[in-house]
């Protein structure tokens, strides 16, 4: 978990909350099997990149949702 900090600056107040989007089985497997290689991990600089690159999916994937959105509300 995040210190309230950190998980506050990530927060939009423009934006209510989405509803959880549940994951298949297949996602939760792979959730879980990368989350046991990182939890058995001593290289920090691959858990830095690691975060990194969730960071720049994450808000890449952000961007793919508001697009989206936009789209759908001009009626295309």
């Amino acid at each position: 978990m995040l210190p309230q900090k950190i998980r506050g600056t990530f927060r939009s107040q423009s934006h209510k909350p989405m509803e959880p989007i549940a994951l298949t089985l297949g996602q939760k497997f792979e959730i879980e099997k990368f989350s046991r290689e990182i939890d058995n991990s001593d290289d920090l600089a691959a858990l830095k990149s690691i975060a990194k690159d969730l960071l720049v999916a994450w808000k890449q994937q952000q961007a793919a949702s508001a697009w989206i959105v936009r789209q759908q509300s001009q009626g295309l």
